[in-house]
């Protein structure tokens, strides 16, 4: 448009340097003194200087006009600042990056898909119905579902919460798929060390998910909480993210006790989600599975994968779970602050074996430990060369072992080294 209205206004001085000087400059004879063919460069200058300014305006009108054009077809303009020379930083060039909403229904739909795969191995667990006396007591209705579980094997096994089972039993319960068809079960075991809940269906043919690895998380990645609602839809979603790899809910110092065969650290997330998500699979978005809504008091705390993935092998060939026993208790030293250096030795990593005088020892009676000498004050620093720190508490090194493999560990006592030999046994069961 200015090269237009420029090439308009050349024409128009054109046509009046030739058609009426002489009128032209007698009726302004204050401002022209003298010809108007001898001042042409003077005119040049005036004209320069209104095309500047024309040029000016119009830069401030089509940058309002791309903007409000730009708003009412739902684009957003971002501007990033750059140095245009890396010798002088204060010289700058703003660059406009477009960001349309398409991008947003790409993200969208790329969780579509994840629902929809991820959706296929969650299970809803519901009371199990009688015969009713009319068509309407044998429907299950979305409020009576108990929560939900994930497909691990093909073949009908599947991990939930404790929180979802409670004190019931087989015959109790039935499972939904997500394509409504439901299932019996056959058994259900336990799993005291982790608080998971493994439940074998009268089903084959089941899909199953890729499981992840903790050492692809990291804190603030967004998870998706996939719950099963065939009774109602299909399935319910909750974006949320990853705060704590290394959690454990404390409420009094004593909670900061250990166990080698109870798992006291979890997964926390973001957000408080409901009970109806209970035994859902949380879904990083590269579609790996990291753990299951275990609850907590405000409902944000995950059980990890690794803690019902490791006794699958021995649950597939038994049908029960055989955790090792080494029977300990102690403190965490990298997850604590303040304990006394003389009982931590001025060391930030490590196993300290402690227990509570009277009621927890630190060292169970004919324990394996207690077998191979451990006592309280010792601070496992390595197990079999692994080193007890931050990432790996000794808990977990513990139960990635099976009953009677021989374990090799790493001590510290008042500032000496020294190795002790443990053969892990199965826990002696405790007579109610």
């Amino acid at each position: 448009m200015t090269k237009n209205k420029s090439t308009n206004e050349q024409e128009t001085i054109g046509q009046t340097t030739t058609q009426g000087l002489e009128d032209f400059y007698e009726k302004e004879p204050n401002v022209f003194k003298r010809p108007l063919i001898e001042h042409l460069g003077l005119v040049r200058v005036y004209y320069f200087i209104v095309c500047l300014l024309l040029g000016v305006i119009g830069g401030v009108l089509g940058e309002l006009f791309v903007n409000n054009y730009f708003s009412s077809q739902g684009l957003t303009l971002t501007s990033l600042w750059q140095p245009t020379s890396s010798v002088n930083s204060d010289e700058k060039q703003q660059v406009i990056i477009l960001r349309t909403n398409e991008i947003n229904k790409a993200e969208t739909t790329a969780i579509g898909n994840l629902v929809e795969a991820a959706g296929a191995s969650v299970v809803g667990i519901f009371p199990k119905k009688t015969d009713g006396e009319t068509i309407w007591d044998n429907i299950y209705l979305p409020q009576q579902q108990l929560g939900n579980g994930l497909i691990l094997t093909s073949d009908g096994w599947i991990v939930t919460s404790e929180q979802v089972i409670g004190k019931s039993i087989a015959t109790d319960l039935v499972i939904v798929m997500s394509d409504k068809t439901m299932a019996e079960i056959e058994s259900i075991v336990p799993d005291n060390a982790s608080g998971a809940v493994f439940i074998k269906a009268k089903a084959q043919g089941l899909k199953v998910v890729k499981f992840g690895t903790n050492q692809t998380w990291s804190p603030g990645e967004q998870l998706l909480i996939l719950a099963n609602s065939a009774a109602n839809g299909g399935y319910k979603t909750v974006l949320t993210n990853l705060e704590k790899t290394n959690y454990q809910q404390l409420t009094k110092g004593q909670d900061l006790l250990q166990s080698t065969e109870i798992y006291k650290k979890r997964i926390l997330v973001k957000d408080k989600i409901t009970k109806e998500f209970f035994g859902s699979p949380a879904v990083n978005l590269k579609g790996e599975i990291i753990g299951i809504l275990y609850g907590g008091t405000e409902g944000n705390i995950l059980l990890p994968e690794s803690y019902f993935s490791q006794v699958m092998k021995n649950l597939l060939a038994s049908g029960q779970i055989d955790r090792p026993y080494m029977g300990v208790n102690y403190l965490d030293l990298a997850h604590i602050v303040g304990l006394d250096s003389a009982i931590s030795e001025g060391r930030m990593q490590g196993a300290v074996l402690y227990g509570e005088k009277g009621t927890l020892p630190a060292v169970m009676p004919d324990s394996p430990a207690a077998k191979a000498g451990l006592k309280a004050g010792d601070i496992i620093i390595k197990v079999n060369s692994e080193p007890v720190d931050a990432a790996h508490s000794l808990t977990e090194i513990v139960q990635q072992y099976k009953i009677g493999d021989a374990i090799k560990l790493t001590i510290i006592f008042q500032g000496t080294e020294r190795e002790v030999e443990v053969v892990l046994e199965a826990k002696p069961v405790v007579e109610s």
